[in-house]
């Protein structure tokens, strides 16, 4: 009888799954008709133009919990307040608990992602310096420079 309802759920999942598939195929055919539309414009400008050397463009997905630059300012404020190095762990937890986000594993995790982002542009520029952690293997932590 188990059985059954492991078989089941994972059909629904499977289902789900090929959704998805076709909504991104769909999507993707949308993407190339356009792709060729700009490239006959490209061409009817410029027929010499190789559209070869053009090449694609990276996009970044936003991050839903933060606005443009939030994080950044509000990890260096984080920082001024407690005068201390701090791992990002410290710092994601202390955002996270400022913000009010709910929390699960997965949200912890891409905010963690996101801060060191944030502390390595920061390091960068040469705001923050990475130092030791007092001998914690694997564990970096970041203090105002």
């Amino acid at each position: 009888m188990a059985e059954s309802h492991v078989v089941s759920g994972l059909v629904s999942k499977r289902a789900e799954v090929a959704g998805q598939i076709a909504s991104h195929q769909s999507e993707i055919q949308r993407l190339q008709h356009a792709l060729s539309h700009i490239d006959g414009t490209i061409k009817l400008f410029s027929p010499e133009y190789d559209l070869r050397t053009v090449k694609s463009k990276r996009t970044n997905t936003r991050n839903q919990y933060f606005a443009q630059g939030e994080a950044q300012r509000m990890t260096l404020d984080l920082m001024r307040e407690t005068q201390a190095a701090m791992c990002s762990r410290e710092i994601a937890d202390a955002l996270i608990q400022r913000k009010g986000i709910e929390t699960t594993p997965a949200i912890v995790a891409r905010i963690q992602k996101n801060i060191l982002a944030v502390l390595h542009r920061l390091v960068t520029r040469r705001i923050l310096r990475e130092v030791d952690a007092s001998g914690e293997r694997g564990v970096m932590q970041w203090e105002i420079i």
